[in-house]
């Protein structure tokens, strides 16, 4: 693996050089001053840049004096500037750091911006085997996450967006009614509790919209949806008390809860979803662009292998597009 940390001057002169037109699915694409206006300013500077580069071997000129990228920068340009795809990366606990994977067929780079964006990295070349390999040990390896479990966890769901509202709910007030005192267990009677809203209210950690929440408690269609959530396997009722899947509430526990990774796309339609990495497994919740919305939820055993978690996290699901989203995406290709 080569990797170059390169200025901003730096990169918008091996793009230039380069001569691919940046796609819409370019990580460049939109980046404040990657226009034809800032380039004309910054002209004899980039003049610089070139000779730069072109003492440490990065460019050639020809004999009328036209500057060209090195193969393999030329290649990696090419990914840069017009990819397949780009895929972003964030974690939450690496909050000056951004990653996209921006590939075309099963070739990739891995392109990050630094803090305040004083640099930009770019490692290459990458497959899916290798880009599985840098994701576990860049956003995993030195966690330290505890493995327990002997079982292998290989589980999904598929949710209406009231019951995803719901399932969330629960897992906040559950977790919320295990320290207090006694440890109170979640039942049917406890879900229609005023308490319920105002603590949901308090602690609204997936911004749930009040209203909304008051019609899902309302008893009638609280009873329907706890019956498909556990038809569904994601809950059992033992009399009132509700049970759900232990992964799922315990791994949201401060104690479990080790790192929360963003994965998302960069096209016009901008799918994403959530991974969340605890001590049980790991969770990644995904929301479908369907009409209704639906919502994915997988639990993956921490014995994974990592090629296919990465598999796992680079798969998206259908978007049910407008027929103006359509005509605007058709546009950019």
């Amino acid at each position: 693996m080569a990797l170059l940390i390169l200025r901003k001057d730096e990169l918008e002169v091996l793009s230039l050089i380069n001569g691919n037109q940046i796609n819409s699915f370019s990580v460049l694409n939109g980046m404040d001053g990657f226009d034809r206006e800032s380039f004309i300013e910054k002209r004899e500077t980039h003049k610089e840049v070139i000779e730069s580069f072109v003492n440490d071997g990065a460019i050639w000129k020809d004999k009328a004096g036209r500057p060209y990228l090195i193969r393999e920068l030329q290649g990696v340009f090419n990914i840069i500037n017009s990819p397949e795809k780009t895929i972003r990366i964030k974690a939450a606990s690496k909050k000056d750091l951004v990653a996209y994977y921006t590939y075309v067929g099963d070739m990739g780079v891995i392109f990050s911006i630094g803090k305040n964006e004083e640099f930009y990295t770019v490692a290459y070349t990458f497959n899916r085997q290798l880009l599985s390999t840098w994701f576990y040990d860049e956003f995993i390896g030195d966690l330290g996450v505890d493995n327990k479990s002997e079982s292998d966890i290989n589980t999904n769901w598929e949710l209406s967006g009231d019951e995803f509202d719901l399932l969330t709910v629960m897992i906040i007030f559950k977790n919320h009614l295990k320290q207090m005192d006694g440890g109170r267990q979640l039942t049917l009677e406890s879900m229609g509790d005023s308490d319920v809203l105002s603590y949901i209210n308090e602690n609204n950690y997936f911004n749930l919209n009040a209203e909304h929440m008051q019609k899902i408690l309302d008893k009638d269609n609280l009873e329907l949806m706890l019956q498909s959530l556990s038809d569904k396997g994601i809950l059992k009722m033992n009399d009132q008390v509700i049970d759900i899947h232990e992964v799922l509430h315990k791994g949201f526990e401060k104690v479990n809860l080790r790192d929360i990774v963003e994965i998302s796309e960069m096209t016009p339609f901008m799918r994403g979803k959530n991974l969340y990495i605890t001590n049980l497994g790991y969770m990644i919740f995904e929301p479908v662009m369907v009409n209704p919305m639906k919502w994915r939820i997988s639990i993956l055993g921490l014995k994974v292998y990592p090629f296919k978690l990465l598999g796992e996290l680079m798969e998206f699901g259908p978007v049910q597009a407008s027929e103006l989203l359509k005509k605007q995406f058709k546009e950019k290709l």
